[in-house]
């Protein structure tokens, strides 16, 4: 709502309260003033997401894809191998909390000056809400500190024109800290549920994996889908994906890496199992796994086996690591990008630091091999900080806040990143995100290598492993 000066009038319902003053300082004291009446009607908790889980845990699913007769090949394995993953919730925390400057110009036209991913969209949302013709809006395009998904949602771009517009002047929206981490688009949690079957051999027979996540109207929300083609299937001749919603109202959205950020964590982490399981190495397993298919098979199986083996070598893979040390690698594909790690670590007691992650990379042509690293480096980094992070909600808020209770990786906790490029003519893909995906799993495997705490559940301090 929009109070008019030396008025009692609101004017709009919208979902929150707008605080106009000369200066952000002015604003941001008001704003702390505020007494708000919220509506909890209909909140989402994370007890009550945890309950309705553990519920849903045992129930069928709806088939999201079935090949091959899943039940008779368990039924018929030497080994069945089952676990359960689970991730949280997760905040893009962006260092620049969301903010735009808008000018409704007399003239009826309204520019922009805003730090989006998409201008387009934004413009176009806007127009739709507020009825301004497409064709008067004008966006400049600022530079942005800090994106990785959260700047696609242009939500700051309609509040600051309506403000603007019941204002009568030049507005410029800041967030603060907070409401940005707890008005954010999150990446949403999940379980996954997993059962293998494995043969004489030591070859996975069978893979059954029930995934819950969360839905809205028998759909699910933004970020929380899982592609039925992912691997292995095309991969294990009896493959069964099943899947049960959990309503939420909860805001999510694409997060770095979208998707596969999430759950290649809970893949990579579980074949680590099953190869143990089965008594074989965990490199060779991987690779076996991707030597054949059933049906067109889900990624490049050539170009992903490249990068396990290159990853392997450079970091000596196999060796003796000594105590209170260990290794772990995972791979993953997503967004063109062929991406392996292995990560060492060292644990005194619950304490764990990673030590070194070498990482395997087919991108195709890499040109600007700086530029190229910096990427990965990233990559790796974002993913061990946010390993040891969540959003937990109470009352349909956030409780997490500021970097006191949401606290980011510091530079003394990084570890060293060897990255090796393999170059070959396919045309170039980007790296902002494939290098993301396996680096949890692989430092997840090496921290069960070092301390024998199997990490199913993120962040790492639910296992009592601290980071």
């Amino acid at each position: 709502a929009f109070v008019v000066k030396g008025t009692d009038q609101l004017n709009g319902l919208l979902p929150g309260v707008a605080v106009v003053a000369e200066s952000w300082w002015q604003a941001d004291q008001a704003r702390q003033r505020l007494q708000v009446d919220w509506d909890t009607q209909h909140s989402d908790s994370t007890a009550d997401y945890d309950r309705n889980a553990a519920a849903l845990a045992g129930e069928a699913g709806e088939v999201q894809r079935h090949d091959g007769d899943v039940d008779a090949a368990l039924d018929a394995a030497s080994q069945v191998v089952e676990a359960s993953y689970y991730y949280p919730f997760v905040s893009h925390a962006n260092l620049e909390p969301q903010n735009c400057t808008a000018w409704l110009q007399e003239s009826g036209r309204m520019e922009f000056w805003a730090p989006t991913q998409l201008p387009k969209s934004g413009r176009a949302l806007v127009a739709e809400t507020l009825g301004i013709p497409e064709d008067r809006i004008h966006v400049n395009l600022m530079r942005i500190g800090g994106g990785f998904g959260r700047k696609l949602i242009n939500d700051f771009m309609v509040e600051a024109a309506w403000i603007a517009r019941e204002a009568g002047r030049p507005v410029q929206l800041q967030w603060t800290r907070e409401d940005d981490m707890r008005h954010d688009h999150y990446r949403p949690a999940a379980w996954h549920h997993f059962r293998a079957g494995i043969g004489a051999d030591g070859r996975m027979t069978a893979f059954d994996h029930h995934f819950v996540t969360f839905g809205r109207g028998g759909q699910t929300i933004s970020g929380a889908g899982l592609s039925p083609k992912h691997y292995p299937a095309g991969l294990v001749p009896n493959f069964r994906l099943r899947q049960s919603l959990i309503e939420s109202q909860v805001p999510t959205g694409p997060w770095r890496s979208p998707g596969h950020s999430a759950y290649c964590f809970a893949y990579q982490s579980f074949f680590d199992e099953v190869a143990l399981a089965a008594g074989r190495d965990q490199l060779e397993f991987r690779l076996d796994l991707l030597s054949r298919s059933f049906g067109e098979p889900p990624l490049d199986l050539d170009r992903t086996a490249g990068t396990l083996r290159i990853a392997a070598e450079k970091a000596g893979w196999g060796r003796k690591t000594g105590d209170g040390r260990g290794m772990g690698m995972a791979f993953h594909f997503d967004h063109g990008g062929f991406v392996s790690h292995v990560a060492e670590v060292s644990a005194d007691g619950p304490k764990v630091r990673v030590e070194k992650v070498w990482s395997g990379i087919d991108v195709g042509p890499v040109l600007n091999l700086s530029g190229a690293r910096n990427q990965v480096e990233g990559c790796v980094v974002d993913a061990l900080s946010t390993a040891g992070l969540e959003i937990t909600f109470a009352g349909g808020a956030a409780e997490q806040g500021n970097f006191d209770d949401y606290g980011l990786l510091r530079i003394d906790q990084s570890p060293e990143i060897e990255c090796h490029f393999i170059q070959s003519d396919f045309p170039p893909m980007g790296l902002g995100e494939p290098p993301i995906a396996p680096a949890t799993p692989a430092i997840a495997n090496a921290i069960f290598a070092a301390t024998g705490v199997r990490i199913r559940s993120l962040p790492f301090q639910r296992s009592g492993i601290r980071v």
